[in-house]
């Protein structure tokens, strides 16, 4: 796995564990992010406003999981220093 996948794991994770709908993802020690992706875009306003996304498979041991989607008016960049800052 590269650094930049972790990164994106990294990111998702800690998203996840604010914004997954069931909260015992949010809470498991045991989280799971797979097939975590970010990417860029646009939101469809006039002057073609940045919209990060993320999104991955969430699991855990215990059997729950589900697939996590989350948009931003930000980019993944500044999203990603964010995240070191914390770290």
């Amino acid at each position: 796995m590269s650094h930049a996948d972790d990164k994106v794991i990294r990111l998702v994770t800690q998203y996840a564990r604010d914004g997954a709908k069931s909260e015992h993802l949010r809470s498991c020690p045991g989280l799971t992010v797979a097939y975590a992706s970010a990417e860029d875009g646009e939101y469809g306003c006039d002057t073609g406003c940045e919209y990060a996304r993320l999104e991955a498979d969430l699991s855990c041991p215990h059997g729950e999981s589900e697939r996590y989607r989350y948009g931003t008016f930000s980019d993944i960049a500044s999203m990603m220093e964010d995240l070191d800052a914390l770290t």
